[in-house]
């Protein structure tokens, strides 16, 4: 076996299938945002913290600027389309939740809401956020956790039951062994 040199540009597309994931935040007007992201991780389990990347002009960044408050929201196959219609360029104000046919309600700890058709819902408040690169690390204290009714087996995510949406890149997304493009 040899391996092809691909760039240090495309290192990111080797760390594919990333986990998906909408966030939702709202800013100082009360005007809800979501948007899809796969730049995402978990970075600490005391304190529960998690990290998303994002550009700094991304209406998402500009309310957790404003407010310090988020929430992840993570999405089944069930929804993949209006998860890639949440990642649509709107005007900032606009409710992409709306946009998309999707339920916003009413979160526990914070202000942005969770989305009622996503597999579960980590609300957050801002621990940190710093720079790194073209976009901006931001790293969630998790406040609530909630999820799905029957959506866990033995304590961890039933995959094959709520079939998770991973991005590969692009309009290409794997979900449990498939292959599925957004079209």
């Amino acid at each position: 076996m040899s391996f092809e040199e691909i760039g240090i540009d495309n290192a990111y597309r080797v760390l594919a299938p990333r986990p998906t994931i909408i966030v939702t935040s709202i800013n100082k007007k009360g005007e809800v945002n979501a948007a899809p992201f796969s730049f995402t991780m978990p970075v600490s389990m005391n304190p529960p913290l998690i990290a998303f990347a994002s550009v700094k002009t991304h209406d998402t960044y500009k309310n957790i600027i404003e407010t310090e408050e988020f929430v992840i929201n993570i999405p089944n196959e069930d929804i993949l389309k209006e998860l890639w219609i949440t990642g649509e360029k709107f005007p900032y104000g606009v409710n992409e939740i709306e946009k998309a046919s999707l339920t916003q309600i009413d979160s526990k700890k914070v202000q942005p809401p969770k989305i009622e058709e996503c597999i579960a819902a980590i609300e957050c408040k801002v621990h940190w956020i710093k720079g790194a690169g073209d976009h901006d690390v931001i790293v969630g204290e998790v406040l609530q956790v909630s999820v799905q009714e029957d959506s866990l087996k033995d304590g961890l995510l039933d995959v094959e039951k709520i079939r998770p949406v991973l991005h590969l890149g692009g309009v290409n997304f794997v979900v449990g062994d498939h292959l599925r493009k957004v079209e």
